[in-house]
């Protein structure tokens, strides 16, 4: 005898492999030791009510049990063969109907419905014609009960005419049952393959997409690489050039200055002006692109040394300008150690830059709120316009020259430090945020996620 290993297909969406069979098998035999099991228990509970005789029974139901488990267990060599599930279900219905026999027969006729568990059982088993063959199989059990009973039945007052009727609602039924076993559940099978061939083409789709959005992300990856790239090789480039005008110049007006017309001393000034300012735009170019693109492990990181160690480089302005300066408990935070050293320093270079000599005041605070940590550096400076509270975080955004003097000069500036600020604090997952106004000074707050190292 070969396995019956035709491709051989209920849908066309669905092939049964023997994985798939030995699946369906194991499934279906372990429900039917379950029933078998509940069917057992039930004739024990009731057979005072209705005179069951269970030792007659009681060994049948244990070998059907014993043999559903057993087969249960060695599903994958047996589920592939049509004539192997033929046979047992054949062995299940015989000895089911002789249980019925024992349990009283067509005398008890509500029994009857004890058929219906193999016919569903065998659509649970296999998908195709064979739950009709079950179905006529019990119909054939229910007959040949009914000829070994008949003597005892027209005993009782049920005549041939009778016994015969019963025979063929039986077949009757049982055939019904099958018909519904076998579309529903064919329309549940067609169903969940459907959905099954649904799920794997948008699953397709995603990947597809996916694999898309992945080589766009690689290559936009790629263009920003080349576009730092160039950038920094530019101003990098150009910041030589730029150094060698700015000597010359300088130069030129030592050296011939006093000869100079005014006018042309006032260009030579201008020319020398014009190109420190953009030497400085170049060099803090430079420093971002460093400074947003160096990788760095991140770590906890003390607040209060990054606080106290930009101090110490700031101390000869500090002094100079008389600040005072207080610095309250600050916590620590997970992060990047430089890329935070770089803000803090910013921020503190930027409260003195802005502060009245002799008259200047800074307090550094902090702490840890609603899940966040916070750094603020509040000063007593000139303070900053509303109207450009958002713009001096964009890249190159400055107040303009006439509105920042201090000490009654121009502070200068290239507008990218805040910027640094603003990118460092965002890729640390948190905001930065400004409250001032012209003559209250300003308080920058920065708020970091507290969360540790995941």
């Amino acid at each position: 005898m070969a396995p019956d290993t035709a491709a051989r297909t209920t849908s066309p969406l669905q092939p049964e492999t023997p994985a798939y069979l030995a699946s369906r098998a194991r499934s279906a035999t372990l429900i039917g030791a379950a029933g078998l099991g509940t069917f057992f228990a039930l004739v024990a509970v009731t057979r005072n009510t209705f005179l069951f005789d269970l030792g007659k029974v009681a060994w049948l139901f244990s070998g059907l049990i014993l043999l559903n488990l057993a087969l249960a267990a060695t599903a994958s060599r047996w589920a592939s063969w049509r004539w192997a599930i033929y046979a047992y279900e054949g062995v299940q219905v015989v000895v089911l109907s002789i249980i019925l026999h024992r349990l009283g027969g067509l005398m008890m006729g509500i029994l009857l419905i004890t058929y219906a568990f193999p016919v569903i059982h065998g659509e649970m088993l296999r998908s195709d014609s064979s739950v009709f063959a079950t179905a006529n199989l019990c119909g054939a059990c229910y007959a040949v009960m009914a000829w070994v009973e008949h003597e005892a039945l027209r005993d009782v007052g049920v005549e041939t005419q009778q016994q015969i009727a019963f025979v063929a609602i039986a077949f009757l039924t049982l055939n019904f049952l099958a018909l519904y076993a076998n579309r529903y559940g064919y329309q549940l099978r067609n169903l969940a393959w459907h959905l099954q061939a649904k799920v794997a083409e948008r699953t397709a789709e995603l990947s597809a997409v996916n694999a898309e959005l992945a080589a766009k992300a690689r290559a936009l990856e790629e263009k920003q690489d080349e576009l730092k790239s160039f950038v920094y090789t530019v101003t990098h480039d150009l910041k030589s050039p730029l150094s060698a005008i700015l000597l010359i110049a300088d130069l030129l007006l030592q050296r011939e200055g006093t000869g100079l017309a005014a006018e042309g001393r006032e260009d030579l000034e201008r020319i020398v002006r014009l190109a420190g300012g953009t030497e400085d735009m170049i060099r803090d170019l430079l420093e971002l692109f460093r400074i947003t693109s160096q990788p760095e492990a991140p770590a906890w990181v003390e607040l209060g040394g990054l606080v106290a160690r930009a101090l110490e480089t700031l101390h000869p302005q500090i002094a100079a300008k008389g600040v005072r300066v207080a610095v309250g408990p600050l916590p620590r935070v997970w992060g990047q150690a430089r890329k935070l050293e770089h803000v803090v320093s910013n921020l503190l270079g930027n409260a003195v830059k802005y502060v009245a000599a002799e008259h200047g005041e800074i307090a550094v605070s902090g702490g840890a709120e609603n899940g966040s940590v916070r750094l603020s550096v509040r000063d007593n400076g000139i303070g900053i316009p509303p109207a450009y509270h958002r713009g001096i975080f964009e890249l190159f955004g400055r107040v303009p020259g006439q509105e920042q003097e201090v000490d009654g000069r121009a502070v200068g500036g290239t507008g990218v430090g805040l910027a640094i600020v603003k990118r460092i604090v965002e890729a640390h997952r948190g905001s930065v945020a400004l409250e001032s106004a012209p003559g209250a000074g300003s308080c920058f707050t920065i708020r970091l996620p507290a969360g540790g190292g995941g």
